[in-house]
């Protein structure tokens, strides 16, 4: 395996830049400390603009919104753009929870490993999508950090698979250590494991040749998933369609309700919805993009009263018939993987009602429609 290893990472290194690759990304990491360091951590009381926050999310996220395939991202973070807005803006204005992540990115060894700790411990509760048993979010930025001594492995999961498939020397107890441990062993070693097999490069160029193809079939043993996962890849194959089948669609309420599950996931507390329902954060999902085995979920919540999971669907431009047809696929998807048979209710959001909604919906136990509508205000500007 080790003669195997070296000669598909020497195959690897003709084809990479690993110069050119390594100076992108001190300029990437310049300029998540200077959104970090004078945006998140500062005084101001201001929330951050959606449009700065999606700036960095492209540095974080490969399905960040708009990132386009070969963009140099850290990871597919699995997490939704509108869990990333929230997220930013709780670090913001959390200043605990801003100065937990501080200190996890300024520390090393046992102090980050403590700070990480510190930071799950504090966080826990919150439906923000930042602490998952994965670290997929908090290793995204850790790397985007410091680039340097980190690898672009953000789930742990993979770093398990990875020490053990190629027999690496191994320091954490994915059992039982905490998940600060876990983090920080598992990345010291990686990168000394990759040593011992005379593999040096950056953790980057390391962590892109174990995810390129030839290397992934090996270690990676499980299948990826076949339906549509990223909020960006379901609106490209949804706007694909509306140009082949409805050219003389009114695309502006379209494009309204694109943002609309960003929006309401960033402002839920504010929403009418979140009086009534819970976001949640279990098992390392969040609410928005709800993974299941049948496709993933708009939003999913539970009710603050009885604990009732409710999906939440937007119907975008879609039929009736469609929306119904994706509402009763995920509650007896719910009810039959999760709920143990309890029933789910659903929610359709949408921003034109007909009478096909309405007949259709009849037939359905549990379910609601609820119509958005956008005040939009001008207000002039004075210092």
């Amino acid at each position: 395996m080790k003669n195997n290893i070296n000669d598909l990472f020497n195959d690897f290194l003709k084809s990479y830049d690993s110069e050119t690759k390594d100076s992108l990304w001190l300029e990437q990491s310049s300029k998540f400390k200077d959104f970090w360091n004078n945006r998140v951590m500062s005084d101001s009381k201001e929330d951050l603009s959606d449009s700065e926050i999606d700036e960095i999310v492209k540095i974080l996220d490969r399905n960040g919104k708009g990132n386009t395939f070969g963009c140099e991202a850290v990871a597919k973070a699995m997490v939704a753009q509108g869990a990333w807005r929230r997220m930013f803006n709780e670090l913001k204005n959390k200043k605990h929870l801003g100065k937990c992540l501080d200190e996890i990115f300024k520390n090393s060894g046992d102090a980050r490993a403590n700070s990480i700790n510190e930071l799950y411990k504090v966080n826990e509760g919150n439906k923000n999508g930042l602490t998952g048993p994965s670290g997929n979010a908090v290793n995204a930025m850790i790397f985007a950090y410091n680039p340097s001594n980190n690898l672009s492995i953000i789930s742990i999961k993979d770093r398990k698979k990875l020490l053990e498939y190629f027999k690496l020397e191994n320091h954490t107890d994915f059992e039982n250590d905490a998940i600060g441990e876990k983090i920080v062993k598992s990345n010291e070693d990686l990168v000394n494991g990759f040593k011992s097999l005379n593999i040096y490069g950056s953790p980057r160029t390391i962590s892109t040749f174990l995810y390129t193809p030839a290397v992934k079939s090996l270690w990676k043993d499980e299948p990826e998933n076949t339906f549509i996962s990223s909020p960006e890849e379901q609106e490209e194959a949804i706007e694909i369609q509306i140009e082949e089948k409805q050219d003389n669609t009114d695309r502006t309420l379209f494009y309204m309700e694109k943002e609309l599950e960003n929006f309401l996931i960033k402002n839920w507390e504010k929403t009418e919805l979140g009086k009534k329902y819970d976001l949640i954060d279990e098992d390392g999902k969040f609410s928005q993009q709800y993974p299941t085995g049948v496709g993933p979920i708009d939003i999913l919540v539970k009710d603050k009263k009885d604990g009732t999971y409710v999906v939440l669907e937007l119907k975008r431009n879609q039929t009736s018939d469609d929306t119904i047809g994706q509402l009763a696929r995920y509650m007896g998807w719910l009810e039959e993987n999760k709920t143990n048979g309890k029933p789910t209710r659903g929610i359709i959001i949408t921003g034109a009602y007909d009478k096909r909604l309405y007949y259709a919906s009849k037939k359905i136990v549990g379910c609601e429609i609820y119509i958005y509508q956008v005040d939009f205000k001008l207000k002039e500007f004075k210092e």
